[in-house]
């Protein structure tokens, strides 16, 4: 972290996770309907991002919500002077971790925040002390009133890194809190921030663009779900799909969803589940989403995006009317027998369908810190310390 008087900090911290795409599909049959059927998604990401959701400030995490909604912010409640401690997930690692305060203090983009920050010297003024790095609880020394302008900031922990084996775990950092000061709070406070475990199938969260095969699947037909017995997520502590969630989100051109996703019903055995996509679905792109809660109390969020199919209606072939007069046989004069006209069925033979597109689930919501600002008096000027 290094002191710069000129860079601020952005109004708002968001968090949000993208889900790009789906398994692919290879099947043979003879038609695309028929291609969209009998759908197994194996839940075995090459790539699980993890963070830590603000739930004092947002609320419970509903990844079924919809993430074009604004979060209502609920500042926490700290006292200058006082202490803050945030316990992390055990799933993250605080080895290195450090803590900033920022304070913003107008709406003026021209006028540096002050940020307190535990990376400089602790003789300097703006010196944030920290305690426990690398235990997962870490208190933040917060400093005496400045007599700023405000009395609401940002305090963010990072860096912070993946304490699971799996190489398929990365972290997004930092870990961010609004909190007002006031001198009825308490003045030491704890925090537990959630973890939130985002993936996708197959592409990695990671990737540039959208997943280039979302699954073909077929309005009323099932769908199985199947936590290998090699996937990431089992790190995790989910044994199996007990308590998964599973919900469908229609998606626009440019794979962002339209709403909030609806409510499906699973039914699990063990590490398998089954969904049925609603018979009434309208063809089109979507965003499966499957939420399961974690042993640690956390959550994992699965993205899928699946092309829905219109079911085939089967053709109705109109009786043939009944002859009115009895067709005469044909008279071949100088031929040794008689020539009809015989009509040969032509079968359909299978045929290899892929489905191909893109699919890109937003599950914006998971978290985000803007801080809303209470006026006091004018800020005072200079020793802005900065990330």
């Amino acid at each position: 972290m290094s002191r710069n008087t000129h860079k601020r900090r952005p109004q708002a911290r968001r968090f949000s996770a993208v889900g790009l795409g789906a398994a692919a599909v290879l099947v043979g049959t003879a038609s695309a309907a028929g291609a969209a059927t009998g759908v197994v998604i194996p839940l075995e990401p090459g790539e699980v991002v993890l963070t830590a959701f603000p739930a004092e400030n947002l609320g419970d995490m509903n990844p079924m919500a919809d993430p074009n909604a604004v979060p209502t912010l609920t500042p926490v409640g700290v006292q200058y002077g006082g202490a803050i401690t945030v316990d992390l997930p055990a799933q993250l690692d605080d080895s290195t971790v450090e803590a900033e305060l920022a304070f913003d203090d107008d709406a003026d983009p021209l006028t540096p925040d002050v940020t307190y920050s535990s990376a400089v010297a602790s003789s300097d003024p703006f010196y944030l002390a920290i305690s426990g790095a690398g235990t997962g609880s870490i208190e933040v020394t917060l400093p005496a009133d400045p007599g700023f302008g405000v009395d609401e900031a940002t305090l963010s922990l990072e860096p912070l890194t993946s304490a699971l084996t799996s190489p398929a775990f990365t972290v997004v950092d930092p870990v961010s809190y609004l909190v007002a000061f006031d001198a009825t709070a308490a003045a030491a406070v704890t925090v537990e921030p959630a973890l939130v475990a985002l993936s996708q199938v197959p592409c990695n969260l990671s990737a540039v663009t959208r997943c280039p095969f979302p699954t073909p699947v077929t309005a009323g037909s099932t769908v199985a779900l199947d936590l290998t017995a090699g996937s990431a997520l089992r790190e995790l502590g989910i044994a199996d799909l007990t308590g998964a969630q599973v919900g469908l989100a229609q998606v626009d051109a440019s794979g962002a969803p339209t709403g909030a996703a609806v409510l499906l019903t699973p039914q699990v055995t063990g590490s398998t589940a089954s969904i049925t996509v609603p018979a009434g679905t309208a063809a089109g792109s979507y965003g499966l989403v499957i939420a399961q809660p974690t042993p640690s109390g956390g959550i994992s969020v699965v993205a899928v995006e699946l092309v829905v199919l219109a079911a085939e209606t089967p053709a109705v072939v109109p009786p043939a009317a009944a002859p009115t007069t009895p067709a005469a046989a044909p008279v071949n004069a100088g031929l040794d027998s008689n020539t009809g006209v015989e009509v040969v069925e032509t079968g359909s033979t299978g045929t290899v369908v892929v489905a191909t597109g893109a699919g890109m689930l937003l599950l914006a919501g998971v978290g985000g810190v803007a801080v809303a600002r209470t006026r006091r008096t004018p800020a005072v000027e200079g020793g802005t310390c900065e990330a």
